[in-house]
């Protein structure tokens, strides 16, 4: 498949700065330590997430945050969703005591009570799933370090006893390193995190450098097709007019974008590149009815004196003009759809402390955003990014 053109930058216009927050803002306090990403319930309105220091699961009231459900973890989980009735959950993770990560876990959880009704262990780190009607779920699995990737095609059933029991239906290999699913136009998506170089026309490798996300068919996981994305494509969010995928690494070569922070995927035309200025997307969540997603961006900053960068570029002078990282923003960008071409505007929403994933409110008028320092909830009207 051929890599498609660099995409136009849609970031030139400096972000607007909210320079008093108003007081539309709540925040929530959250009931443990080092969450991970925020999962909406869709069924019931209710907020998920996981809190990997303090080792529990919790769900927050829609209408104040306070903590509904708040039990104990007996994995390490990478991943959370919901069968499209709501009514079940699925962990994804690794065991608590696997130092190697080499085994994977998809746990199947009561979505009122948390109880875990069964569980079934994987080859490789489980790092998504995603589930789809008549009893079937979709696991990716893969490791930094392995040969390939795995992506599992699941069946499970309920004993008369509410037990979960799975089984492993098919699976195919994906890439290297799997990390998100998403299932849109009966076609399954799995991104692959290996990072990839282009051909040049004198021959040698450089950029725009990219990833592939992997496109099979949903039942046999026979692979159809494969889309040229942006670097580290973390995120997948399914929108009314085809996948978006959230590129967590985009870079900059000599002033110009040339990886896109953002790509939709099955839009008119095929893959269409969605630059936001000199960011990545570290997380995006999309609107119940499809229409609009958020993002939350990562940037590149000065590398402290103490990191590897930085004395990379002290031991060997000339690698680099300035030694960069990427660091988490305050920042959310609103993308929408006009002619079904996605068209973002960033938003500068806090200077003071970062946001680190996102979710929309099953109303669609109000975002949730992770911030860190301190880690707290934002609950942000939408209006006021759009």
């Amino acid at each position: 498949m051929a890599v498609p053109a660099r995409g136009q930058d849609q970031g030139d216009s400096q972000p607007a700065t909210v320079e008093t927050l108003p007081d539309a803002i709540e925040y929530w306090t959250l009931p443990g330590e080092g969450a991970g990403p925020l999962v909406v319930n869709d069924g019931n309105g209710t907020l998920w997430t996981f809190f990997h220091q303090t080792g529990n699961l919790v769900a927050l009231s829609a209408a104040d945050g306070s903590a509904l459900l708040d039990v104990p973890m007996s994995i390490s989980p990478t991943a959370l969703a919901f069968t499209p009735d709501w009514s079940l959950g699925f962990l994804a993770g690794e065991p608590l005591d696997d130092q190697i990560i080499d085994v994977g876990v998809v746990q199947a959880i009561d979505a009122t009570s948390g109880v875990v009704l069964g569980e079934i262990e994987l080859e490789g780190s489980c790092n998504a799933v995603c589930a789809a009607d008549g009893g079937i779920l979709y696991a990716a699995c893969g490791m930094q370090y392995g040969y390939e990737g795995t992506i599992y095609r699941l069946s499970w059933k309920t004993a008369a006893n509410g037990a979960i029991a799975f089984a492993v239906e098919t699976q195919a290999t994906c890439g290297k390193v799997p990390w998100a699913i998403a299932l849109y136009d009966n076609t399954l998506y799995v991104t692959d995190l290996e990072l990839q170089w282009t051909a040049q026309p004198d021959g040698t490798m450089g950029p725009p450098y990219g990833s592939w996300v992997w496109e099979y068919d949903p039942e046999s996981l026979e692979l159809n097709d494969r889309s040229w994305v942006g670097i580290n494509p973390s995120r997948l969010g399914v929108t009314e007019f085809g996948v978006l995928a959230g590129c967590s690494g985009s870079k900059q070569s000599e002033g110009e974008m040339v990886e896109p922070s953002l790509s939709l995927i099955g839009g008119p035309g095929g893959t269409e590149p969605i630059v936001i200025g000199t960011t990545g997307a570290s997380d995006l969540a999309v609107a119940p009815d499809g229409t609009w997603a958020v993002v939350s961006l990562s940037d590149w900053a000065s590398a402290p004196p103490w990191s590897a960068a930085a004395l990379l570029q002290n031991l060997k002078p000339g690698t680099s003009s300035q030694a960069m990282r990427w660091v988490y923003t305050g920042d959310l960008a609103y993308v929408a759809f006009e002619d079904g071409k996605p068209v973002a505007q960033r938003t500068q929403l806090f200077t003071d402390s970062f946001i680190r994933a996102v979710a929309v409110s099953t109303d669609g008028t109000r975002i949730y955003a992770l911030q860190s320092e301190p880690e707290r909830i934002a609950v942000i009207p939408v209006d006021m990014i759009m």
